[in-house]
Formats: C-alpha cells, structure tokens, sequence
C-alpha cells in the first residue's frame, strides 16, 4: 500500500461527515447514543450485581468457616465431657465397688457370728454338767448321840465338849 494521497484523504474525509450527517438528521446517532448509554448502565448494574453476589459468597464462605471452627469446637468440648463423664463413672464405679466390699464384709462377718451363735455350745470335757436330778431325802440326822452327862460311856461323841 502507498500512501493515501490527498485525494482519497479528502473523499474519507467528505464521505465521513456525510455519512455523520445524515446520522444526526435521521436520529441514529441519538439512539446510539442512547444505546451505548444504556449499555454502560447495563454493564454499571452487572457489575453491581458482580460485586453483590461475590460479597455474599465471601460472607456465604465466612459464615461456613465460623460455621466449622464451632463445630470443631463443640466435637472438642463434647470429647472433653464425655471424657469427665468416664472419669466420673469410673470414680463412681470404683467408690460403688468399695462400699460393696465394705457391705459384704460386713455381711460375712455377721453371718459368721450368727453361724456361731446359732451352732450348739459345747462344753469342754471336765466341764461336763451332771443333768440328772437328784432325789431328795429326808434331814440329815449326825452319826453321834450325844449323851449328856454320862460319864462312862465311850463311843462316838462321848464326853463334855470342853477344850482343854
């Protein structure tokens, strides 16, 4: 290609405000005007509404992320229960078993002394108790008659009772 020569230049140039021209007289550079107008405002809006939803997907994605860290929390804070519920129990478990030693101790040393207390006493060999019952007889009379004042008699019982 050559360089336009003025000719050309001045034929673009006419050609150019014609075209302008008859534009303006029929009204469509207006209503191109008007088009590219709305267009911005259109394009303005869209990226309003860009703008908008991609700031509810951050608060959507923040709101998700605090959403987490509390469940992470919670299941922590849950774990940490149960774990004191465990020790609890098995505090519980361990004071509940030793009460129950203690009680059957008891028990076995109670039943022990029943048992005992129940059973038939027996008595040692030399202790033997004579159960029989003796028949009773009449006054015990002494073997001795005593004589009072008689002298030669000799025998049992003979004699003043008199110490010398």
């Amino acid at each position: 290609m050559c360089a336009p020569n003025p000719v050309d230049k001045a034929i673009n140039y006419v050609k150019k405000k014609v075209v302008n021209t008859y534009k303006d007289v029929s009204g469509i550079t207006a209503v191109e005007r008007a088009a590219k107008e709305k267009q911005r405002e259109f394009n303005r809006l869209a990226e309003q509404r860009r703008l908008e939803q991609k700031r509810l997907a951050d608060a959507r994605q923040a709101t998700a992320a605090q959403q987490r860290a509390q469940l992470i929390q919670m299941e922590a804070d849950q774990l940490k229960v149960i774990e004191g519920q465990k020790g609890e129990a098995a505090g519980l478990r361990a004071e509940q078993a030793e009460k129950l030693a203690g009680i059957r101790a008891r028990g076995r040393a109670v039943t022990g002394s029943l048992k005992i207390l129940a059973g038939e006493r027996k008595t040692a060999p030399t202790a033997a108790v004579d159960t029989r019952q003796k028949i009773k007889r009449g006054a015990k009379t002494s073997q001795a008659s005593l004589r009072i004042a008689s002298q030669g008699a000799a025998g049992k019982g003979s004699g003043a009772n008199i110490s010398v």
